[in-house]
């Protein structure tokens, strides 16, 4: 996200959000800071998310009742308000490879950084219409 986004649109009027979840058994806030150190960037807010709740949240608005949503990507119009349920992104990907999430949105490595700049390449020219 860093080289996809962040340095590539540095003007770019947008807002991140990046939730840290408590999901592998290594996971901590005191871990999620150490790693949101490395997005000096005033558009990133950082969350940690220790009940997983905003990933239950997630996967039910993507149609994955009953799981987890994590390693995931929510690209949404600007001006566009959670107000109660989160809308349904406009463009999303995932890492959860061999999950029940489906394949059509998965992404990693190359591919991943190639859709993320994919993504906000066409987000900000429906901004500029």
């Amino acid at each position: 996200m860093q080289a996809s986004i962040i340095n590539r649109f540095p003007s770019a009027d947008i807002c991140i959000s990046i939730v840290w979840i408590k999901k592998l058994s290594g996971d901590s806030e005191q871990k999620a800071k150490k790693a949101a150190a490395m997005f000096k960037d005033p558009r990133v807010a950082h969350f940690w998310d220790s009940n997983q709740s905003l990933g239950k949240v997630i996967a039910n608005c993507l149609g994955w009742t009953g799981n987890v949503a994590w390693d995931i990507y929510l690209f949404y119009n600007s001006g566009v308000e959670w107000t109660g349920a989160p809308p349904r992104p406009i463009y999303w990907m995932h890492q959860l490879k061999d999950s029940w999430a489906d394949k059509e949105h998965f992404h990693t490595g190359d591919g991943l950084v190639k859709e993320l700049l994919n993504c906000m390449t066409k987000l900000l020219d429906i901004k500029k219409a």
